[in-house]
């Protein structure tokens, strides 16, 4: 198998037409994906979906970002089957339609990044592997680079590369260095743990709120961004609101590990960073990037002017990051 042999991504429609395109084409697409529920190593139902294309020797899985479920990435899914590859996609624990270990289901949490992990080796090892296609490549955005980044470095692995989008390997604190923010948020989480066993929502969180368009730090298509909602309305379940002291505290200690383990980095990677990004940190994406070993395949390709959500971008945003996926690919190592 050579380079060339991946098939192009291509977009599959405009956003001034995403809503009659879910009703007539993506809705039903996804309503046929096959779905089901992993049990984790500690015991939380994890769901998942895939679909399975007939001719795919390629399979493309997804580490979703945090608050995400996985029919927000119906659209993507469409693309990438039309195109020819396989896609899988598994909702991280406490999020999407996988059980919450809160009472207050709209609560972000996790005690150790390690656990997002091992619930993504469990679903490639039982659920992607099985189905036996000649080659993997691993698709993240934001939280799920973390997560993907981590396993990828932890352990053994079938992926030929992976494409990092938004990836968060540190928060966007403003105006705040990081330097003084993390250290802050980190003290809180243990005034948290001292008072209480339950975690508080950090401050300034809340449970789940639909948000107005304007000054969204998200995306700059309305078209998506209201589709988006529209399917929050839809899977109410699926809802999930800000994180708690807890997610902080975990997501500091998983996002220093990447960035201390970078030197030892050996899968090819592409980088896409998003150049208006007020989610997480392009600083510390360009940090953890100039430190991959010289002799790993990697690519980092800054995408104009894109909010932190590329895949839910404006159509020519998305078509750059297609190009830049498509390019890399074309040129992987084999």
């Amino acid at each position: 198998m050579t380079a060339s042999d991946f098939p192009l991504w291509q977009t599959s429609g405009h956003a001034a037409d995403l809503a009659e395109r879910w009703t007539q084409q993506l809705q039903p697409f996804w309503q046929n994906m096959t779905s089901g529920a992993l049990t984790s190593s500690d015991g939380l139902k994890l769901c998942y979906h895939y679909h399975q294309h007939p001719n795919a020797r390629h399979a493309v899985v997804i580490s979703a970002g945090r608050m995400e479920m996985a029919v927000k990435y119906a659209e993507l899914c469409f693309e990438l089957v039309s195109a020819g590859y396989s896609v899988f996609l598994l909702d991280h624990r406490g999020q999407g339609l996988s059980q919450r270990e809160l009472g207050n289901p709209h609560k972000g949490y996790v005690a150790d990044f390690v656990l997002y992990q091992q619930d993504l080796a469990q679903f490639i090892q039982h659920i992607v592997l099985p189905t036996g296609h000649s080659s993997h490549i691993a698709l993240a955005h934001s939280m799920g680079c973390a997560i993907l980044a981590g396993y990828l470095q932890q352990q053994p692995h079938p992926f030929k590369a992976a494409i990092l989008a938004s990836p968060m390997l540190g928060i966007y604190t403003g105006l705040v260095p990081a330097r003084f923010a993390e250290p802050l948020a980190l003290a809180f989480g243990a005034v948290n743990r001292a008072l209480k066993a339950q975690p508080w929502y950090f401050p300034g969180q809340r449970n789940y709120q639909e948000k107005v368009f304007a000054n969204n730090p998200l995306t700059s298509s309305a078209e998506r961004y209201r589709w988006l909602h529209q399917l929050y309305r839809t899977y109410p379940d699926a809802r999930l609101g800000g994180v708690t002291t807890a997610w902080v505290d975990a997501a500091i200690r998983a996002m220093r590990r990447l960035l201390q383990d970078a030197a030892k980095w050996h899968t090819p990677v592409l980088m896409l960073q998003a150049s208006d990004d007020k989610v997480v940190s392009n600083y510390a994406q360009q940090l953890w990037y100039q430190q991959l070993p010289a002799t790993v395949y990697r690519r980092s390709v800054v995408l104009r002017p894109a909010q932190h959500e590329i895949f839910m971008e404006t159509d020519s945003i998305r078509q750059q990051a297609f190009a830049a996926i498509n390019d890399f690919l074309a040129q992987l190592p084999d």
